[in-house]
């Protein structure tokens, strides 16, 4: 789905309802930095992200780096081109993630959008995906669909400002939950090699 087409659906979604609604409600403020998708309030943007990701998971897989390519690109005034490229990055470390381990990629999606937003240097990027591998949900892809663009926002966040996560963490933490990778030692895992095989 495109970012146009993705961006139609949030309009198409209906006012949301129930505990949505309710949680809508508290965390909503005028001046907040982004908007709640359909509830007519904003909110503060990591709060935010989790509840949009939450109310607009249904609409698949391209909503989480919709979301905090939508964040970190406003911020950073890039163009509608730049965002839709950026999303097909993210979905691409998903593909290459998907099958290896039972964790949210959704957040390595994320991060990588928000990462080619915000221009991160190519040679940054295994660093940025060790801090982001922290930030992960253990369990099924899909979890907790509002965590991902939440966790990688939080990601860049922490980036920005001199924070690193631990050498290794993206490969340590997908040879961690998957039990030493059926097809892969997790010796030869190399986030390098992960990091290629996301162009």
């Amino acid at each position: 789905m495109s970012v146009v087409a993705l961006l139609a659906g949030f309009a198409a979604l209906s006012p949301p309802e129930g505990s949505l609604a309710r949680w809508a409600a508290r965390i909503g403020t005028p001046d907040g930095e982004f908007p709640l998708i359909g509830a007519g309030t904003r909110a503060e943007t990591y709060v935010a992200l989790q509840w949009n990701g939450e109310r607009c998971a249904s609409l698949g897989p391209e909503v989480a780096p919709t979301l905090v390519g939508l964040a970190v690109g406003a911020a950073r005034r890039r163009s509608a081109a730049q965002l839709s490229a950026a999303v097909d990055a993210g979905l691409a470390a998903a593909e290459v993630s998907t099958p290896m381990a039972p964790v949210s990629t959704g957040v390595l999606a994320a991060t990588v959008c928000a990462a080619r937003l915000a221009e991160v240097p190519e040679n940054e990027l295994p660093a940025l995906l060790d801090l982001a591998a922290s930030l992960m949900v253990i369990g099924p892809p899909g979890v907790a669909p509002g965590h991902d663009p939440a966790a990688a926002w939080l990601a860049m966040r922490a980036w920005d400002a001199g924070i690193t996560g631990m050498p290794g963490g993206l490969a340590h933490t997908l040879s961690v939950v998957s039990n030493g990778l059926p097809d892969r030692a997790a010796a030869d895992l190399d986030v390098f090699d992960l990091v290629e095989a996301l162009r």
